[in-house]
């Protein structure tokens, strides 16, 4: 395929979250219940038509654990778009996307778009759900961020949204005329 696009994104988010489990199911439309830790990162990618635009989505998984902070900086070089999930059965992994966010801006060019997902949706606890997306959208409304979506690996609730919703930003800003120097006499 001769892309319209090529699109590169980075994942982030604190280890065990459900990063790799969600791009498992995104890719290949099935649940995969156990996952290794992602050492440093995983690359994928997928050829893709989207609104009559052929594309070649780069995703690169990138290690959630401390030890694997220092390769980071380096994968997020001329990415298009980034992806910081959180865990929502274990919410006090919101926490860390402020990091996340800060890495991908701090090595990007622009401010890319960035989505916060949520994980792991059929694990929450009815009572503490409104909870959680209250937090989830005041962190995107602080952190500048596109916006948040719950997701579920495991019933594919939102996976393929998610991803649509970053290629859809992505697109648009590559569609907006590109501003010209003013002519000089």
């Amino acid at each position: 395929m001769n892309p319209d696009y090529i699109i590169k994104i980075v994942i982030g988010g604190a280890g065990g979250v459900g990063k790799t489990t969600l791009l498992h199911r995104y890719l290949h439309g099935e649940f995969l219940p156990d996952t290794s830790l992602t050492i440093g990162i995983q690359f994928h990618t997928k050829e893709l038509m989207r609104n009559g635009q052929k594309i070649v989505l780069s995703l690169w998984d990138l290690g959630g654990q401390d030890r694997f902070r220092f390769l980071q900086p380096t994968y997020c070089k001329g990415a298009q778009a980034g992806i910081v999930f959180f865990d929502m059965s274990f919410p006090g992994t919101i926490r860390q996307v402020k990091e996340w966010v800060d890495l991908f801006r701090n090595n990007t060019i622009g401010n890319i778009p960035i989505v916060l997902g949520g994980t792991k949706l059929d694990c929450v606890d009815k009572d503490v759900i409104e909870s959680i997306y209250l937090e989830a959208r005041e962190t995107v409304e602080d952190l500048g961020m596109l916006c948040f979506i719950p997701t579920s690996s495991k019933t594919g609730m939102n996976v393929q949204e998610l991803i649509s919703n970053i290629i859809d930003s992505v697109l648009a800003l590559s569609a907006r005329p590109k501003m010209q120097a003013p002519a000089t006499n």
